[in-house]
């Protein structure tokens, strides 16, 4: 069998908190109908997680993964929630990436924090989408400094995407999982 294994790590966007799928199992999906690889996707991802948490639990991760050489990573939402310092995240999301090569990966696909549709939340107010932008040309700076790095733009992702301000219904999981189909299939 020619297969691919893609892992996929982040926090509850990955996970698929709030729906019973999640975009890995549809990127999975996309990818095996529109290749000639039967892909497997492998999800470690963990609601509530910022950067500096996927920093640490990726030593494990990439241990005991094996077989895998590339990867989607979707993290910095609670980042923008929290108002994490813009350059300790770019610094862990930089050491997030190097932990990839330095494990021989080939290809890391890197998404842009989705849009949060601000709606009185407690952790999620207005004050979020201005650190998000924020975060977000630091994650295009940082992914500019790998060669194997490539930066996944998330079009299409309007409010009808999503079952609150930042985790998607399943219509979101799946375009979500079409931005990174078609980054994965364009190489």
């Amino acid at each position: 069998m020619n297969y691919q294994n893609l892992l996929c790590v982040g926090d509850s966007q990955t996970f698929g908190a709030r729906t019973y799928g999640c975009f890995p199992l549809h990127l999975a999906q996309i990818l095996t109908a529109e290749s000639a690889y039967a892909w497997r996707t492998i999800n470690s991802s963990a609601n509530g997680a910022t950067a500096r948490d996927l920093w640490f639990r990726l030593v494990t991760d990439l241990e005991t993964v094996t077989d895998t050489r590339q990867a989607c990573l979707l993290i910095g939402t609670n980042d923008a929630g929290e108002g994490s310092d813009p350059d300790l995240f770019a610094e862990y999301y930089r050491q997030i990436l190097r932990a990839f090569f330095v494990k021989k990966y080939k290809a890391v696909w890197c998404g842009e924090i989705p849009p949060i549709h601000a709606d009185g939340h407690v952790y999620f107010a207005r004050a979020s989408t201005e650190r998000r932008a924020t975060l977000n040309a630091r994650i295009e700076a940082v992914v500019g400094e790998f060669a194997g790095a490539s930066l996944v733009r998330l079009a299409g992702l309007d409010r009808d995407c999503y079952v609150d301000p930042v985790h998607f219904n399943e219509r979101g999981n799946e375009r979500v999982a079409r931005c990174f189909a078609d980054a994965i299939l364009a190489r």
